[in-house]
C-alpha cells in the first residue's frame, strides 16, 4: 500500500511539474538588414569598379564610374555658355542702370542668363553622376555589373547592406500582445552558436494583424492571425548573416 502511494505521489509530481507555465515565451523567425540597390541615375558604359562581393565601404566612396567622355563635353559646353552669358548680362546691367537701354531688355538678358545657369547646374550634377558612390557605410552584399557592361538608367549594380545592426522579425498572436511592450530585452539563438545567447531589445510592434507568413510555423496551428514584432541586435562581430534562421525568447512579464 505504502509502496503504491509513494508510485501515485511521485506520479503528481510530474503532472505538476509539467503543468507549470513557462515564464517566457518563444517564436522563430529571420535575421533581416537594412540593404538598398545603388542604381545610376544615367545610361552608358561602366569603366572603371573599385569593389567586390563582401567589401566594407564608407559613405561617399566611389564604388563604380560610368564613361563621362560625352557628360564631359556638354558641360564643358555650359560652361562655355555660361561664361558668356555672365558677361552679357554683367554689360546689359550696367547699361540699363545708366538707363540707356529698357527695362524689357534687361528683362530678357536677366531671363536668359538664369536659363544658361540652370543648364550649368544641370550639367554639373550629371557630371558628378558619372561617379556611383556609396550612400552611407555598408557591406557591399551583391554585385550585379562588371567592366566594359553598357547599362540603363536606374539599373541596380550593387546591393548596400549595414551590417553593424540586423533585426529579427517574428509573429506573436493576439493573445501573447499583452506581455509584450518596445523596448524589453530579448534573448537570441542560432543554429551556428548553439551554447551562447545575443541580447536584442523589441524596437517595434505591428498595430496591424496579418496572417501568418508562409515560411513561419507557429505552434498552434488554429492560430491565423498574428503580429509582427521586430528586435534589434547589435551586430559588431559580424556573427548575423541576412537570411540566417533565429529563435527569440521573451520573458514574460
Amino acid at each position: 500500500m505504502r509502496k503504491g502511494l509513494y508510485f501515485l505521489t511521485i506520479i503528481l509530481m510530474c503532472v505538476c511539474n509539467g503543468c507549470k507555465e513557462k515564464d517566457y515565451i518563444e517564436a522563430s523567425g529571420t535575421i533581416e538588414i537594412k540593404e538598398l540597390d545603388v542604381a545610376s541615375k544615367i545610361a552608358g558604359r561602366v569603366t572603371k569598379i573599385y569593389v567586390q562581393k563582401g567589401d566594407n565601404v564608407e559613405k561617399d566612396k566611389v564604388l563604380a564610374e560610368i564613361d563621362d567622355r560625352i557628360i564631359n563635353a556638354q558641360y564643358d559646353e555650359a560652361k562655355a555658355l555660361y561664361t558668356q552669358a555672365e558677361e552679357d548680362f554683367k554689360r546689359v546691367s550696367a547699361l540699363y542702370k545708366s538707363n540707356s537701354i529698357p527695362k524689357q531688355k534687361y528683362d530678357q538678358s536677366e531671363a536668359f542668363y538664369n536659363q544658361i545657369k540652370a543648364k550649368l547646374t544641370q550639367a554639373e550634377i550629371m557630371k558628378e553622376e558619372t561617379k556611383i558612390k556609396a550612400p552611407w557605410d555598408g557591406t557591399i552584399i551583391n554585385k550585379y555589373v562588371e567592366e566594359g557592361e553598357l547599362i540603363s538608367q536606374l539599373a541596380p549594380l550593387f546591393t548596400l547592406g549595414d551590417m553593424k545592426e540586423v533585426k529579427l522579425t517574428i509573429y506573436m498572436p493576439l493573445k501573447e500582445m499583452e506581455i509584450i511592450k518596445v523596448g524589453e530585452e530579448a534573448e537570441i539563438r542560432i543554429d551556428a552558436y548553439k551554447d551562447k545567447t545575443f541580447k536584442g531589445k523589441i524596437t517595434y510592434i505591428s498595430d496591424k494583424a496579418e496572417f501568418t507568413p508562409k515560411n513561419i510555423q507557429t505552434k498552434d496551428e488554429r492560430i491565423k492571425e498574428v503580429f509582427a514584432i521586430e528586435i534589434s541586435l547589435s551586430n559588431d562581430e559580424k556573427i548575423f548573416k541576412p537570411g540566417m534562421p533565429a529563435d527569440a525568447r521573451l520573458k514574460k512579464r
